[in-house]
Protein backbone atom coordinates (compact mmCIF):
# COMPACT_ATOMS: atom_id res chain seq x y z
CA UNK A 1 0.00 0.00 0.00
CA UNK A 2 3.09 2.18 0.72
CA UNK A 3 4.75 1.28 -2.39
CA UNK A 4 1.14 2.40 -4.41
CA UNK A 5 0.66 5.54 -2.31
CA UNK A 6 4.12 6.98 -3.47
CA UNK A 7 3.63 5.43 -7.37
CA UNK A 8 0.10 7.12 -7.60
CA UNK A 9 2.02 10.83 -7.62
CA UNK A 10 3.37 9.70 -10.77
CA UNK A 11 0.10 8.44 -12.58
CA UNK A 12 -1.29 10.05 -15.20
CA UNK A 13 -5.01 9.82 -14.75
CA UNK A 14 -5.71 11.68 -18.44
CA UNK A 15 -3.93 9.77 -21.00
CA UNK A 16 -2.80 6.88 -18.45
CA UNK A 17 0.86 5.64 -17.74
CA UNK A 18 3.27 8.06 -16.09
CA UNK A 19 2.48 11.57 -16.22
CA UNK A 20 6.06 12.55 -18.49
CA UNK A 21 7.06 11.17 -21.82
CA UNK A 22 8.53 9.22 -23.39
CA UNK A 23 6.47 6.20 -22.33
CA UNK A 24 6.94 2.71 -22.08
CA UNK A 25 4.40 0.15 -22.20
CA UNK A 26 6.27 -1.09 -18.80
CA UNK A 27 3.40 -4.46 -18.82
CA UNK A 28 4.73 -6.22 -15.71
CA UNK A 29 3.95 -2.56 -13.50
CA UNK A 30 0.48 -2.62 -14.41
CA UNK A 31 0.11 -6.47 -14.24
CA UNK A 32 1.56 -5.84 -10.39
CA UNK A 33 -1.78 -2.90 -9.98
CA UNK A 34 -4.13 -4.56 -11.41
CA UNK A 35 -3.94 -7.38 -9.28
CA UNK A 36 -3.63 -4.95 -6.49
CA UNK A 37 -6.27 -3.36 -7.24
CA UNK A 38 -8.13 -5.80 -7.67
CA UNK A 39 -7.32 -8.10 -4.25
CA UNK A 40 -7.74 -4.48 -2.58
CA UNK A 41 -11.28 -3.58 -4.20
CA UNK A 42 -9.46 -0.16 -4.81
CA UNK A 43 -12.05 1.17 -8.00
CA UNK A 44 -9.88 4.25 -8.53
CA UNK A 45 -6.69 2.18 -8.93
CA UNK A 46 -8.41 -0.46 -11.65
CA UNK A 47 -9.69 2.61 -13.39
CA UNK A 48 -6.30 3.69 -13.75
CA UNK A 49 -4.87 0.70 -15.12
CA UNK A 50 -7.66 0.22 -17.36
CA UNK A 51 -7.35 3.64 -18.65
CA UNK A 52 -3.58 2.98 -19.51
CA UNK A 53 -4.79 -0.18 -21.16
CA UNK A 54 -7.38 1.20 -23.54
CA UNK A 55 -5.17 4.50 -24.54
CA UNK A 56 -2.25 1.47 -25.35
CA UNK A 57 -4.63 -0.11 -27.15
CA UNK A 58 -6.12 3.07 -29.20
CA UNK A 59 -3.05 4.52 -29.34
CA UNK A 60 -0.02 4.40 -32.39
CA UNK A 61 1.84 2.49 -30.26
CA UNK A 62 -0.35 -0.54 -31.00
CA UNK A 63 -0.24 -1.75 -34.35
CA UNK A 64 -3.97 -0.97 -35.91
CA UNK A 65 -3.45 -2.60 -38.66
CA UNK A 66 -1.04 -5.84 -38.16
CA UNK A 67 -1.41 -6.46 -34.05
CA UNK A 68 1.65 -6.53 -31.84
CA UNK A 69 3.63 -3.22 -29.28
CA UNK A 70 5.88 -1.00 -30.73
CA UNK A 71 8.90 -0.28 -27.73
CA UNK A 72 8.01 3.24 -26.89
CA UNK A 73 5.99 6.29 -27.59
CA UNK A 74 7.82 9.17 -28.13
CA UNK A 75 5.03 11.61 -26.84
CA UNK A 76 2.61 11.40 -23.44
CA UNK A 77 -0.40 10.76 -26.08
CA UNK A 78 0.85 7.13 -27.03
CA UNK A 79 0.55 8.88 -30.56
CA UNK A 80 4.06 8.38 -32.03
CA UNK A 81 6.20 5.27 -30.99
CA UNK A 82 9.81 4.25 -31.63
CA UNK A 83 8.53 1.99 -34.80
CA UNK A 84 10.98 -1.35 -33.27
CA UNK A 85 8.67 -4.10 -31.90
CA UNK A 86 10.61 -6.46 -29.69
CA UNK A 87 9.66 -9.81 -28.59
CA UNK A 88 9.64 -9.31 -24.51
CA UNK A 89 7.27 -6.48 -24.96
CA UNK A 90 4.84 -8.42 -26.64
CA UNK A 91 5.34 -11.68 -24.53
CA UNK A 92 4.51 -9.56 -21.35
CA UNK A 93 1.84 -7.65 -22.69
CA UNK A 94 -0.10 -10.51 -24.45
CA UNK A 95 -0.16 -11.58 -20.64
CA UNK A 96 -1.47 -8.37 -19.18
CA UNK A 97 -3.99 -8.07 -21.27
CA UNK A 98 -5.64 -11.47 -21.18
CA UNK A 99 -5.30 -10.88 -17.45
CA UNK A 100 -7.18 -7.68 -17.82
CA UNK A 101 -9.65 -9.84 -19.89
CA UNK A 102 -10.10 -12.08 -17.16
CA UNK A 103 -11.06 -9.32 -14.74
CA UNK A 104 -13.27 -7.34 -16.95
CA UNK A 105 -14.47 -8.88 -20.08
CA UNK A 106 -13.35 -6.19 -21.88
CA UNK A 107 -13.88 -7.41 -25.69
CA UNK A 108 -11.03 -4.82 -26.80
CA UNK A 109 -8.19 -7.04 -24.79
CA UNK A 110 -9.01 -9.91 -26.21
CA UNK A 111 -8.82 -8.07 -29.29
CA UNK A 112 -5.46 -7.11 -28.71
CA UNK A 113 -4.17 -10.67 -27.64
CA UNK A 114 -5.65 -12.07 -30.34
CA UNK A 115 -4.24 -9.46 -33.04
CA UNK A 116 -1.17 -9.18 -31.23
CA UNK A 117 -0.52 -13.32 -30.93
CA UNK A 118 -1.13 -13.40 -34.57
CA UNK A 119 1.46 -11.39 -35.37
CA UNK A 120 3.91 -13.09 -33.63
CA UNK A 121 2.60 -16.36 -35.48
CA UNK A 122 3.36 -14.23 -38.69
CA UNK A 123 6.15 -12.47 -38.30
CA UNK A 124 8.60 -13.72 -34.95
CA UNK A 125 8.18 -17.22 -35.26
CA UNK A 126 10.79 -19.80 -36.69
CA UNK A 127 9.79 -23.27 -38.08
CA UNK A 128 11.31 -25.13 -35.35
CA UNK A 129 8.68 -23.42 -32.59
CA UNK A 130 11.96 -20.03 -31.44
CA UNK A 131 10.53 -16.90 -31.50
CA UNK A 132 12.73 -14.08 -33.33
CA UNK A 133 14.03 -11.30 -31.06
CA UNK A 134 12.58 -7.98 -32.66
CA UNK A 135 11.76 -6.26 -35.79
CA UNK A 136 13.60 -2.58 -36.50
CA UNK A 137 12.04 0.67 -35.96
CA UNK A 138 13.20 1.70 -39.70
CA UNK A 139 12.79 0.04 -43.32
CA UNK A 140 14.71 1.45 -46.52
CA UNK A 141 16.33 4.39 -44.32
CA UNK A 142 13.23 5.68 -42.53
CA UNK A 143 11.73 5.32 -39.31
CA UNK A 144 8.58 4.22 -39.40
CA UNK A 145 8.05 4.06 -43.34
CA UNK A 146 6.48 0.47 -43.09
CA UNK A 147 3.59 1.70 -41.04
CA UNK A 148 2.45 4.92 -41.41
CA UNK A 149 0.24 5.69 -44.40
CA UNK A 150 -0.45 9.03 -46.89
CA UNK A 151 -3.76 10.04 -47.26
CA UNK A 152 -4.25 10.01 -51.09
CA UNK A 153 -2.67 6.67 -50.75
CA UNK A 154 -5.70 5.85 -48.61
CA UNK A 155 -8.42 7.37 -50.16
CA UNK A 156 -6.86 5.34 -53.64
CA UNK A 157 -7.07 2.11 -51.83
CA UNK A 158 -10.17 2.44 -50.05
CA UNK A 159 -12.62 4.67 -52.37
CA UNK A 160 -16.05 4.66 -50.81
CA UNK A 161 -14.82 3.76 -47.45
CA UNK A 162 -12.65 5.67 -46.72
CA UNK A 163 -14.62 8.28 -44.95
CA UNK A 164 -15.58 5.96 -42.03
CA UNK A 165 -12.07 4.10 -41.80
CA UNK A 166 -10.82 8.04 -41.34
CA UNK A 167 -13.19 8.58 -38.64
CA UNK A 168 -12.51 5.82 -37.31
CA UNK A 169 -8.40 5.74 -37.47
CA UNK A 170 -8.28 9.51 -36.99
CA UNK A 171 -7.33 10.26 -40.57
CA UNK A 172 -6.81 13.78 -39.41
CA UNK A 173 -4.97 16.78 -36.85
CA UNK A 174 -4.83 13.94 -34.60
CA UNK A 175 -3.55 11.29 -36.53
CA UNK A 176 -0.91 13.62 -38.76
CA UNK A 177 2.51 12.72 -38.00
CA UNK A 178 5.22 14.25 -40.32
CA UNK A 179 5.98 14.43 -43.73
CA UNK A 180 2.47 14.47 -44.73
CA UNK A 181 2.42 10.78 -43.51
CA UNK A 182 -0.94 9.40 -40.57
CA UNK A 183 -0.29 6.75 -37.50
CA UNK A 184 -3.46 4.81 -37.43
CA UNK A 185 -4.93 5.22 -33.90
CA UNK A 186 -8.29 5.66 -32.31
CA UNK A 187 -10.06 8.31 -29.92
CA UNK A 188 -13.86 7.16 -30.76
CA UNK A 189 -15.74 4.22 -30.13
CA UNK A 190 -16.80 2.14 -32.85
CA UNK A 191 -20.75 3.37 -31.54
CA UNK A 192 -19.93 7.37 -32.14
CA UNK A 193 -18.20 6.67 -35.37
CA UNK A 194 -21.31 4.44 -36.66
CA UNK A 195 -23.86 7.53 -35.09
CA UNK A 196 -21.58 10.13 -37.18
CA UNK A 197 -21.88 8.45 -40.51
CA UNK A 198 -25.02 7.33 -39.85
CA UNK A 199 -24.48 4.00 -40.36
CA UNK A 200 -25.00 1.12 -37.58
CA UNK A 201 -21.99 -0.76 -35.62
CA UNK A 202 -22.35 -4.12 -37.59
CA UNK A 203 -21.59 -2.10 -41.05
CA UNK A 204 -18.92 0.07 -39.24
CA UNK A 205 -17.34 -3.58 -38.42
CA UNK A 206 -17.42 -4.98 -41.69
CA UNK A 207 -15.85 -2.14 -43.42
CA UNK A 208 -13.06 -1.57 -40.74
CA UNK A 209 -12.44 -5.28 -41.05
CA UNK A 210 -12.18 -5.29 -45.66
CA UNK A 211 -10.44 -2.15 -45.24
CA UNK A 212 -7.87 -3.60 -42.82
CA UNK A 213 -7.52 -6.53 -45.19
CA UNK A 214 -7.10 -4.57 -48.05
CA UNK A 215 -4.47 -2.41 -46.45
CA UNK A 216 -2.15 -5.19 -45.14
CA UNK A 217 -1.90 -6.92 -48.71
CA UNK A 218 -0.82 -3.47 -49.51
CA UNK A 219 1.51 -3.29 -46.69
CA UNK A 220 2.84 -6.40 -47.45
CA UNK A 221 3.88 -5.71 -50.90
CA UNK A 222 6.06 -2.60 -49.38
CA UNK A 223 10.20 -3.30 -48.03
CA UNK A 224 9.70 -4.96 -44.67
CA UNK A 225 11.83 -3.61 -41.69
CA UNK A 226 14.92 -5.79 -40.64
CA UNK A 227 14.24 -9.07 -38.36
CA UNK A 228 16.33 -9.65 -35.66
CA UNK A 229 16.86 -13.70 -36.05
CA UNK A 230 18.17 -15.09 -33.38
CA UNK A 231 16.33 -16.60 -30.61
CA UNK A 232 16.68 -15.76 -26.63
CA UNK A 233 15.83 -18.04 -24.26
CA UNK A 234 14.56 -15.52 -22.03
CA UNK A 235 12.79 -13.92 -23.98
CA UNK A 236 11.38 -16.88 -25.53
CA UNK A 237 9.67 -18.10 -22.01
CA UNK A 238 8.17 -14.43 -21.44
CA UNK A 239 6.43 -15.06 -24.91
CA UNK A 240 5.58 -18.97 -24.11
CA UNK A 241 4.13 -16.73 -20.86
CA UNK A 242 2.23 -15.06 -22.61
CA UNK A 243 0.92 -18.06 -24.79
CA UNK A 244 -0.41 -19.88 -21.96
CA UNK A 245 -2.39 -17.11 -19.99
CA UNK A 246 -3.66 -16.33 -23.28
CA UNK A 247 -5.02 -20.34 -23.68
CA UNK A 248 -6.21 -19.85 -19.74
CA UNK A 249 -8.01 -16.57 -20.86
CA UNK A 250 -9.65 -18.04 -24.07
CA UNK A 251 -9.15 -21.62 -23.89
CA UNK A 252 -7.94 -21.75 -27.43
CA UNK A 253 -6.24 -25.05 -27.78
CA UNK A 254 -3.84 -23.74 -30.60
CA UNK A 255 -1.98 -20.82 -28.19
CA UNK A 256 -1.38 -23.95 -26.00
CA UNK A 257 0.04 -26.02 -28.85
CA UNK A 258 2.51 -23.67 -30.16
CA UNK A 259 3.41 -22.80 -26.03
CA UNK A 260 4.35 -26.81 -25.92
CA UNK A 261 6.30 -26.56 -29.29
CA UNK A 262 8.37 -23.14 -27.73
CA UNK A 263 8.81 -25.21 -24.46
CA UNK A 264 10.28 -27.98 -26.65
CA UNK A 265 12.41 -25.74 -28.15
CA UNK A 266 13.80 -24.64 -25.21
CA UNK A 267 14.37 -28.22 -23.29
CA UNK A 268 15.52 -29.68 -26.59
CA UNK A 269 17.64 -27.11 -27.97
CA UNK A 270 19.37 -25.04 -25.10
CA UNK A 271 19.08 -27.53 -22.76
CA UNK A 272 23.06 -28.39 -21.94
CA UNK A 273 24.15 -31.43 -20.12
CA UNK A 274 25.05 -30.15 -16.99
CA UNK A 275 21.19 -28.88 -16.62
CA UNK A 276 21.75 -25.25 -17.42
CA UNK A 277 20.21 -23.42 -20.28
CA UNK A 278 21.87 -21.57 -23.08
CA UNK A 279 20.91 -18.11 -23.85
CA UNK A 280 20.88 -17.42 -27.49
CA UNK A 281 20.03 -19.57 -30.19
CA UNK A 282 20.44 -19.10 -34.58
CA UNK A 283 20.39 -20.88 -37.56
CA UNK A 284 21.16 -24.08 -35.86
CA UNK A 285 23.55 -23.24 -33.01
CA UNK A 286 23.16 -22.50 -29.67
CA UNK A 287 25.71 -20.58 -27.66
CA UNK A 288 26.52 -18.24 -24.91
Amino acid sequence: QKAVKKWQITFDNQEGGLNRAPKFPMPNNYQFLLRQASLTNDDKLKEYVLLTLDKMAYGGIYDQLGGGFARYSTDAVWKAPHFEKMLYDNGQLVSLYAEAYTATGNPLYKQVVVETLEFIERELTDKTGAFYSALDADSEGEEGKFYVWKKEELQQILDTDFDVFADYYSINNKGLWEHGNYILLRDKSIESVAKKNKSNVEEVESIIKNARKKLMKERDKRIRPGLDDKSLTSWNALMLSGYVDAYFAFQDQSYLDIAIKNARFITETQRRSDGGLNHSYKAGRSTI
